[in-house]
């Protein structure tokens, strides 16, 4: 599918260690699909090409141990002549791709919901990348993408743009069985 904004390319972030589930999450089969799969597609309906992915198997980290940060320091490297990247956690399976377009069509040089740290468009700049090698470089810093952003230009869109249902972290087998009950409804 070719890019609906070009020069997008997309990120799922799938680095983590997954303790609270108990498995690798991006893995993890809902409604018959692995969630890095779902997330990849979600982002490509939502115009991304290249989508990455972060975390084993893909793209690996500089700074390991480091959080999301990491994957997304990693990525810039990797997104060639793309003026934005749109990234996500592996764990949002109901994240919409329309969701994801509304961030896209915003200007600025980071997008977020308000009160959400992911999903996130952050345009490939020579200011940001620099910033993410200064907070990764920290030994023992807050390398949160919460104190990343603060550092930003950032615009926040309303948080009623993003549904409750969308914001759903699968952190635990439990929030997978409540997203699997939430669908079947």
């Amino acid at each position: 599918m070719a890019s609906l904004r070009p020069g997008l390319a997309g990120l799922v972030l799938a680095g983590g260690a997954s303790r609270r589930m108990g498995r690798d999450k991006a893995r993890l089969p809902i409604r018959g699909k692995m969630l890095s799969e779902i997330m990849v597609e979600t982002l490509r309906a939502a115009g991304c090409e290249p989508v990455l992915i972060s975390g084993p198997g893909g793209i690996k980290d500089m700074y390991p141990g480091q959080g999301p940060l990491a994957g997304i320091h990693a990525a810039f490297d990797h997104l060639g002549k793309a003026e934005a990247m749109l990234i996500v956690p592996v764990d949002m399976p109901a994240l919409s791709a329309d969701s994801l377009k509304t961030l896209a069509e915003v200007d600025g040089e980071a997008v977020l919901y308000e009160g959400q740290s992911l999903p996130l468009k952050l345009a490939n700049a020579p200011h940001i990348r620099q910033r993410l090698e200064s907070i990764l470089s920290e030994e023992g810093g807050d390398w949160s993408i919460r104190y990343f952003v603060r550092g930003l230009n950032a615009r926040t869109l309303e948080a009623a743009g993003l549904s409750a249902r969308e914001r759903i972290n699968l952190n635990t087998p439990d929030d997978v069985k409540m997203l699997e009950q939430a669908h079947e409804t």
